[in-house]
């Protein structure tokens, strides 16, 4: 080492001394990759920008293989929002890799999208079949609100209106979400929200009390269960807008709540 290195007074090239070879932790020159550093050698990974396309960075152009999510949809990266045309494979509308794709309740012929989401095929929409008898209401009686959030059904309507091949689901499978989506209140509801990335689109379709009053539009969603706490009460998965928080609870059976069905 030079003696003015020694000194202190190195002649710094950005992070590198041409005299005596030292690195310093700033001053990297970063131009060709944002990831490693000209002069040191130094890697940081975390500079880089693959949020337009996860295979090429959008800042020095390094590029990368196998990076892309297609999990959610196999046409489109979660990540990154890339397309690629024709690799769903369909079998009765519903992707089997993905899960996506659609369901005709032939009952009424009312299409619903449909999501996967870890293990577990769902609906991606509230219900919104209209039964020949039970307990169900629109949200303040307004037929937009229908379109948009479904009904309201009270528990044990909920439980006789499955089409075949679905199902009300349990306490347990609305557990299991809960752990996929993130495990914790905040950030189940995060990925559960409307536009959140699991693709849940929990639309907030509000509640209906037992003596008929309507409450919470927009602001939480209440989705039942089939599993029943006691006679008077069954267990609910609950989205709050205003909390930003994902919880369970139980109601009772006579509110109106919407329903989220599962594929068996």
């Amino acid at each position: 080492m030079s003696l003015i290195c020694k000194t202190g007074f190195h002649k710094w090239d950005g992070c590198f001394c041409s005299n005596c070879g030292k690195t310093r932790d700033e001053h990297h020159t970063y131009t060709d990759d944002c990831g490693t550093c000209s002069k040191c050698g130094m890697t940081h990974e975390e500079l880089h920008n693959w949020s337009k396309d996860c295979e090429k960075c959008s800042k020095c152009g390094k590029t990368r293989t196998d990076h892309h999510n297609w999990l959610i949809d196999c046409e489109k990266c979660s990540k990154c929002g890339k397309i690629r045309p024709e690799h769903h494979q369909f079998v009765n509308g519903i992707c089997k890799i993905c899960g996506q794709g659609t369901f005709v309740d032939e009952r009424d012929g009312k299409t619903y999208k449909v999501i996967k989401i870890g293990h577990q095929i769902l609906m991606e929409e509230n219900l919104a079949y209209k039964p020949a008898s039970g307990h169900f209401w629109a949200y303040e009686d307004s037929d937009a609100n229908i379109f948009k959030y479904g009904y309201l059904y009270d528990w044990e309507t909920a439980k006789s209106l499955v089409p075949k091949g679905w199902h009300l689901p349990t306490k347990a499978e609305w557990e299991t979400l809960f752990k996929v989506l993130g495990g914790n209140a905040a950030s189940v509801y995060e990925h559960a929200k409307v536009g959140g990335i699991s693709g849940f689109n929990g639309l907030l379709g509000g509640w209906r009390y037992v003596h008929g009053e309507f409450n919470s539009l927009g602001a939480s969603g209440y989705f039942w269960s089939k599993t029943e706490e006691d006679k008077d009460h069954a267990a609910y998965f609950k989205l709050g807008a205003y909390s930003k928080h994902a919880e369970f609870g139980k109601g009772k059976i006579g509110v109106g709540m919407s329903v989220r069905l599962f594929r068996d």
